[in-house]
C-alpha cells in the first residue's frame, strides 16, 4: 500500500502542474518516518523514482539509512537544477543530519560552493565589496552571524561572547545579522521529515529599538538599534540579503564606507560571508568542532588538525589556510550551585539536548539499562524533552523530563554525572557541568569531548561503570575530578585570550595575502 501510495505522488509530481508538496510532507511524517529501519529499507530498493522533486527525496532518505546506496552522480546533477533558495535547503538538511548524528554519505562542500557562485553571480549586478586597503579601520569590526534569535541560541551567545571579547580589546563590534537560513516560503521540493525550517525573529527588523535578549524586552531607543546580553549593549544591523537585494547592497556598502581590517563570521556557512571574502580577508568561526571548508574566507577549526583532516584538505586540493582556535564560552548570570552529594539516596544522570528525540539511539539506550542495572538507584534527568517515547519502561520510571527550561545548570547542580549521546552538539551544558565540578561522561567524539578533553572519556559501558564506580569510592578520584573540571571552565571562558591569539593568526594571514 505504501509503496503503490508513493508512486501515485511521483507520478503527481511528474504531471501536476501544482505540486503536492503539503500533502507529500504529511505522507512521510506520517507513514514513511515512523517505520523502522528495515522497512524503510525495503520499501526504497522496491521504488525508483521518476520524478525530480522524489528523486530528490529518495536520495536524501537513502543518506540518513544507508549512505552508500546514494547515486552521488544522479544527486549532484539534482541538485543543480535546484533554484537557489532549495538549493540552500537541501544543503541546510544536509549538514543538520550530520551535527544530530545521522549518517551522511554526501560530500557537502562542492554543494556550498555552487551556492555561493550561483548567489554572486545573481547579486553581481549591485556592487562588489571593495579590497582591503593599508588605511583600513581598525577599530571597527564587523561580526556576522547567520542567524540571531535569543538567550537560549549558542551561536547568538557565542557571536556575541566575541563581540565582548572584542570590546574589552578597545575595538568596537558591530554585529550583523544576515539570517541566511532556510525558511518554509521555500519549501517547493519534498525533503526528509522533518524538514528543518529556520527561525527568523521579524522583531529585530525594527529601527530605534534596544533588544534587550536576556529579559527580552524591548526600549526605545531614538536613532540606533542594539541588543544588550550580560549588561553590555552592541551596535546591531538585522538584515535578509537572501530575499531582498537591496538589504545585500546596504551591506557591501557598509562594508565599503567603514572598511573594517577584520570581518568575522560566526556559525553556520554563510554565502553572503563568502561573497564579502571572495574581496577581502574574512575570518569563518563555526559553532562546532567538525572541520568546515569554505570557498573564500578562512575556516577556523577549534581543535588540532587530525591526519584524516589533512587527507580530507588534500583530497579537495583546498588552498585556504585552516587557524587552529578554541571555541570559548560565557555562561549568563545564574543560580546554579552544586546541591548533589554522594551520601544522596539517588544516583542522577542529567542528558541535556533540544534535539535529543533525534539524538538518542539504541546504544545510549542499552547505556541507560546498563546504568541502572549496576546502579540501582540511578535516576535520569532529561533536560529539553518532554518525553522520549523510545525509552524502555524500567528507564521511564526513574527519569524525569524537564522540557525547554532557562535554569538547566541550577537542575544540572542536583546531578552527580552528565551523560552526552554521540553527537555533534552539546558544548554548552557540558561547560556548565564544568564549572559546578560535575564529571561529563561522553565518547571521543563531537564538540564535548574536544572541549573537555580525555579526562571523562569512556568508549563503553564498562568504561563508563569502572569510572562511576572508583568515582564514588576514592575521595582522591573525587578530588582529581573537581580540580580538573575548574581548570577545563576557566580555560574554555577566557574568550578575550582564545580570540586575540586568533586575531593574531589572522593578521599574519593578511600580511602574506594581502600585502597591508
Amino acid at each position: 500500500m505504501l509503496l503503490n501510495e508513493l508512486k501515485n505522488y511521483d507520478h503527481l509530481y511528474l504531471n501536476e502542474k501544482v505540486w503536492p508538496t503539503v500533502d507529500f510532507h504529511n505522507w512521510d511524517a506520517q507513514n514513511f518516518e515512523p517505520l523502522p529501519v528495515e522497512q524503510k529499507t525495503e520499501l526504497l530498493f522496491s521504488f525508483s523514482p521518476l520524478s525530480a522533486p522524489v528523486k530528490l527525496w529518495y536520495w536524501m532518505q537513502w543518506n540518513l539509512i544507508a549512505p552508500e546506496q546514494v547515486d552521488k552522480t544522479d544527486f549532484y546533477n539534482l541538485f543543480r537544477d535546484l533554484p537557489l533558495s532549495q538549493k540552500y535547503m537541501v544543503y541546510s538538511q544536509l549538514v543538520r543530519a550530520g551535527f544530530v548524528g545521522k549518517s551522511q554519505g554526501i560530500d557537502t562542500y562542492p554543494l556550498f560552493v555552487v551556492i555561493c557562485d550561483e548567489f554572486a553571480l545573481a547579486h553581481s549586478v549591485i556592487g562588489q565589496a571593495a579590497h582591503l586597503t593599508a588605511d583600513a579601520n581598525e577599530d571597527v569590526v564587523f561580526v556576522l552571524t547567520n542567524l540571531f534569535v535569543g538567550s537560549s541560541h549558542g551561536p547568538t551567545l557565542t557571536t556575541l561572547n566575541y563581540a565582548s571579547a572584542l570590546r574589552r580589546m578597545g575595538k568596537h563590534p558591530i554585529v550583523i545579522s544576515t539570517t541566511c537560513v532556510p525558511k518554509v516560503t521555500m519549501y517547493k521540493y519534498p525533503l526528509p521529515a522533518p524538514v528543518f525550517f529556520g527561525n527568523v525573529r521579524a522583531e529585530y527588523f525594527k529601527n530605534n529599538t534596544l533588544f534587550n535578549i536576556d529579559h527580552k524586552t524591548e526600549t526605545e531607543l531614538p536613532g540606533r538599534v542594539m541588543v544588550e546580553c550580560w549588561g553590555e549593549q552592541f551596535d546591531f544591523v538585522q538584515l535578509a540579503p537572501m530575499d531582498d537585494p537591496e538589504h545585500l547592497q546596504e551591506l557591501i556598502q557598509l562594508v565599503n564606507s567603514l572598511n573594517p581590517r577584520y570581518i568575522l563570521g560566526v556559525g553556520a556557512m554563510n554565502p553572503v560571508l563568502e561573497l564579502i571574502a571572495a574581496k577581502r580577508p574574512v575570518l569563518n568561526i563555526p559553532c562546532v568542532t567538525s572541520l568546515v571548508t569554505t570557498p573564500h574566507s578562512v575556516p577556523v577549526l577549534h581543535r588540532e588538525l587530525t591526519k584524516s583532516d589533512e587527507l580530507r584538505l588534500q583530497h579537495i586540493d583546498y588552498k585556504k589556510p585552516v587557524l587552529i582556535s578554541r571555541l570559548p564560552f560565557r555562561l549568563r548570570e545564574n543560580k546554579g550551585l552544586r546541591t548533589s552529594s554522594i551520601e544522596d539516596r539517588a544516583l542522577n544522570f542529567v542528558v541535556v539536548g533540544h534535539r535529543l528525540e533525534q539524538e538518542i539511539k539504541a546504544d545510549f539506550i542499552q547505556t541507560l539499562v546498563t546504568l541502572k542495572t549496576n546502579f540501582p538507584q540511578a535516576a535520569f534527568v532529561f533536560i529539553g524533552p518532554d518525553n522520549l517515547t523510545a525509552l524502555p519502561a524500567m528507564i521511564q520510571q526513574c527519569s524525569y523530563f524537564t522540557g525547554l527550561v532557562s535554569n538547566a545548570i541550577e537542575l544540572i547542580g542536583s546531578c552527580h554525572f552528565m551523560l552526552n549521546p554521540k553527537r555533534q552538539g552539546g558544548g554548552t551544558s557540558a561547560i556548565e557541568a564544568m564549572s559546578l565540578g560535575i564529571p561529563v561522561l561522553t565518547e571521543p567524539f563531537g564538540d564535548v569531548y574536544q572541549y573537555i578533553g580525555d579526562a571523562f572519556v569512556c568508549c563503553n559501558d564498562e568504561e563508563r561503570v569502572e569510572f562511576i564506580r572508583t568515582y564514588l569510592n576514592e575521595s582522591e578520584c573525587r578530588s582529581f575530578y573537581d580540580e580538573h573540571c575548574r581548570a577545563v571552565y576557566d580555560a574554555a571562558t577566557d574568550t578575550a585570550s582564545l580570540l586575540q591569539h586568533l586575531l593574531l593568526d589572522f593578521d599574519q594571514y593578511i600580511y602574506q595575502h594581502f600585502a597591508v
